[in-house]
């Protein structure tokens, strides 16, 4: 996505969406964590080494659309989700006239952080 059609944020914009986010994220944790998805995982693989089973491949795909469903409301936002385990996401920004990233995890009260585009988690710097 080219800067210029991209969502960019300020640190107020990006603090607004925590409370959605945390929620969302949470949920994503859950579903992919879940014994139901394991189970499914699980009945999957067994389906496929014994000629296969409708209905764990249809409630594997089922439990598989309902987390790309989130992902995607996540991506609509204009927030990047880097890590379901973590919480960690981006929000693109502009930051004395350099294209940077916002940066939250979950579990941080508020965005605190930003790092240069092509830093990474690593390069995290307080706002």
């Amino acid at each position: 996505m080219s800067l210029s059609s991209e969502r960019l944020f300020d640190k107020a914009e990006a603090d607004a969406l925590l409370p959605i986010l945390v929620e969302l994220i949470r949920g994503l944790q859950e579903a992919v964590g879940s014994d139901a998805a394991a189970e499914g995982r699980e009945r999957l693989a067994h389906a496929g080494r014994s000629n296969g089973s409708p209905e764990a491949a249809a409630s594997v795909f089922q439990a598989a659309a309902e987390v790309q469903a989130v992902l995607d409301e996540i991506d609509e936002m204009g927030v990047i989700l880097r890590d379901i385990p973590t919480g960690l996401c981006d929000f693109p920004a502009v930051r004395a006239g350099r294209p940077v990233y916002l940066c939250w995890r979950l579990g941080e009260d508020e965005v605190g952080w930003w790092h240069p585009r092509d830093a990474g988690v690593a390069g995290r710097v307080p706002l």
